[in-house]
């Protein structure tokens, strides 16, 4: 038996990572470091996720819906308006979200 968190955490969660990782950096200059220690992994994670080694798009139906969330999420980031916690919290709600309604 596999589990919803199962299949997000192998398909969905890398490309959240990735997105957040070239978010950060890119867009709003946080280091690699910097950008690691919000997001709870390594530096190293962090440049495979940029050079996109790690959390490559396969087929992903939600893909606007995920770039919108990463978008709000990494603007709070750089603006200091939240932490870890509440990307985790914003990232389990976009995933309940997406298990209830899967067409939206």
């Amino acid at each position: 038996m596999i589990f919803p968190c199962e299949t997000v955490s192998r398909r969905i969660l890398p490309v959240f990572r990735a997105l957040m990782a070239r978010k950060l950096v890119d867009r709003y200059g946080l280091t690699q470091v910097k950008a690691a220690a919000i997001l709870g992994v390594s530096q190293p994670s962090i440049n495979h996720y940029l050079t996109s080694k790690r959390g490559r798009l396969e087929s992903l139906e939600e893909m606007e819906a995920l770039e919108q969330l990463t978008d709000e999420l990494a603007e709070k980031v750089a603006k200091g308006l939240i932490d870890r916690e509440a990307i985790v919290e914003g990232f389990c709600k976009f995933c309940r979200r997406m298990r209830d309604n899967p067409t939206t």
